[in-house]
């Protein structure tokens, strides 16, 4: 019988074949600036493709480009494993630390950007996890926390993130109860982008 990890790996890499709206990786850099109006770190899910995926970082992204129209508009892929041994470790520690570490640079030298953190399946654990990381200040300067197909759905960030957080997490979608077992709800985030960024607009 196969192992459970050997499932979980042959169900997560579906996601890296899942066809979704892809921005051109040249088109993303054109619009950004050192210090746009709006930062968004993401953290892609388990096994896709560096460095934001395709289930949920491309139209995400692109959502977040027509809602915040007239705003400049940095959206940025944490680089990280994505292995399947980080999911079940409850998330990446390198990439968390990454997360926290250029959240931290990006608040220290932009003074007025507006920064979002966001992640998707073991991206959403690293996003938690960088959340840790982050000292008081620059959790007050990030306005928007968005996860999708989360396994810490029911865990709550640290002081005023847990006020700002968007969670995504489908009908059926194991993974959002703690379950390693991957169905087919937790490929499906893409279409709630258009909400996701309706609520990052918002915030900024």
């Amino acid at each position: 019988m196969p192992s459970i990890i050997a499932l979980l790996t042959l169900a997560l890499s579906i996601c890296s074949t899942i066809a979704a709206p892809v921005l051109d990786i040249g088109e993303i850099e054109a619009r950004q600036s050192s210090c746009p109006d709006v930062q968004v770190y993401f953290a892609r899910g388990t096994t896709e493709t560096p460095t934001l995926g395709t289930v949920v970082g491309p139209p995400f992204s692109a959502a977040l480009s027509s809602q915040l129209s007239g705003k400049t508009l940095g959206f940025e892929g944490i680089a990280y494993p994505a292995t399947v041994a980080g999911y079940l470790a409850g998330g990446d520690a390198g990439g968390a630390t990454t997360m926290a570490n250029t959240v931290t640079s990006k608040a220290s030298s932009c003074s007025n950007t507006k920064i979002v953190i966001s992640g998707y399946s073991q991206g959403a654990q690293v996003t938690h996890l960088a959340a840790r990381k982050l000292s008081t200040a620059v959790q007050n300067r990030v306005v928007a926390v968005v996860t999708f197909g989360d396994p810490y759905k029911n865990t709550a960030l640290p002081g005023v993130l847990e006020s700002r957080r968007k969670t995504f997490c489908n009908s059926g979608d194991l993974i959002c109860t703690g379950s390693p077992i991957v169905l087919a709800p937790h490929f499906t985030y893409g279409s709630d982008t258009p909400a996701a960024a309706e609520f990052v607009k918002a915030r900024v």
